[in-house]
């Protein structure tokens, strides 16, 4: 009985570490990202439809829905 209770407790502390691991790397991808877009030209920024000025929101709404509780959706407007 003790050692159900054991194994229970460290996997849920794996479950812990895994989903802390997981926010790291998304936030490291996503600081990445923004690395790029920020070291695009102009010229390259148009090419992908969008200015300069746009690049702050269009982040938020990224990370936005990467927090948002329903998988897959968009933020509503």
């Amino acid at each position: 009985m003790e050692l159900r209770i054991q194994l229970r407790m460290i996997e849920s502390l794996m479950r812990v570490f895994a989903s802390g691991l997981a926010r790291l790397a998304a936030r490291r991808r996503a600081r990445r990202q923004a690395m790029q877009l920020a070291a695009m030209s102009e010229h390259e920024l148009l090419d992908l439809g969008i200015g300069r000025s746009e690049v702050p929101a269009l982040l938020r709404a990224g990370r936005d829905a990467r927090q948002s509780p329903i998988s897959g959706s968009a933020p509503c407007s």
